[in-house]
């Protein structure tokens, strides 16, 4: 009977590893006795059982028959508020690459260069209030990257960030609760990182639409309409300069429609004279050196 419950679940197992390569789940166990939790900035999956009588993996999916040792893990929370020049409209930002037909894409675009991130982030569905992805990074007091400190999260129309897990903020799984500096990145504005370092988790979201010095280093955010600052549009190659070589980017792109393409600096899924003019005003703007590529 066992040898056919096993059997069951490996085929239950292949067909679930199909399925979920265009979904995001949370941990789960499927046991007799044991569970997932989370609390407290961390996050344990055990199970009680028989002895382990085998491991089957595919990609980024594991099923244990038998028991199955805990997995202790941090979860660090990050809440902050930002905007895009080109997708602000006055008041919040323009949801525009959903308008039918939908370029918002499901999975993260951030795992090309110059980013060469390899998260999974994706999702079954756009938020209605989604503008777009961001990719946000946690650094230690020497600016150094950390273990665990790279999340890619949804933009919401009111600046704020959602997790693909359908939490506020961004998750970070392996970082530890402490103080970072917060960069912020998008395809085609200029990154920014935040003024001090911050403790996380924090409560209340770092807030960098407040005031230009909200973002490390002078001249980081643009000036808005209503008082609010944001990220400079039209670093359409993402490397923290706004130089010619964006331009040529945007020349090679012009007149597409209907696209997602990081030449879209308004984010309206056109190119034309439009991102242009976000563009030219910013060129020879340059990023710290801490978010240059």
């Amino acid at each position: 009977m066992k040898k056919l419950s096993f059997l069951i679940q490996i085929v239950v197992f292949c067909c679930l590893s199909l399925y979920i390569q265009a979904q995001s789940l949370s941990p789960q166990v499927v046991a007799s006795g044991g569970t997932v939790l989370t609390a407290g900035g961390y996050s344990l999956a055990y199970t009680v059982g028989e002895t382990a009588t085998a491991t089957l993996s595919s990609g980024s999916n594991i099923l244990t028959q038998g028991f199955h040792q805990p997995d202790l893990q941090t979860l660090v929370k990050m809440l902050a508020k930002v905007f895009l020049q080109g997708a602000y409209n006055g008041f919040n930002m323009n949801t525009a690459l959903q308008n039918p037909p939908s370029v918002f894409p499901l999975a993260q675009p951030y795992s090309g260069n110059p980013w060469n991130y390899n998260g999974a982030e994706n999702l079954l569905s756009v938020p209605a209030n989604a503008v777009d992805w961001l990719f946000v990074e946690l650094r230690d007091a020497s600016f150094n990257p950390v273990a665990g400190g790279k999340r890619a999260v949804l933009l919401l129309s009111d600046g704020t960030l959602r997790d693909v897990d359908g939490t506020a903020g961004a998750t970070f799984t392996g970082a530890v609760p402490g103080n970072y500096y917060i960069i912020v990145r998008h395809r085609n504005h200029l990154a920014v990182m935040s003024a001090a370092q911050i403790t996380l988790p924090n409560a209340l979201a770092y807030d960098f639409t407040t005031a230009a010095a909200q973002a490390f280093g002078p001249n980081q955010q643009k000036a808005l309409t209503g008082g609010a600052f944001g990220l400079y549009a039209g670093d359409f190659n993402a490397d923290g300069v706004i130089t010619v070589a964006d331009f040529n980017f945007f020349s090679a792109n012009a007149a597409l429609i209907n696209v997602y393409n990081d030449a879209d600096a308004n984010l309206d899924k056109q190119i034309t004279v439009a991102d242009f003019n976000l563009y030219q005003p910013n060129a020879s703007t340059i990023g710290i050196q801490q978010v240059r590529y």
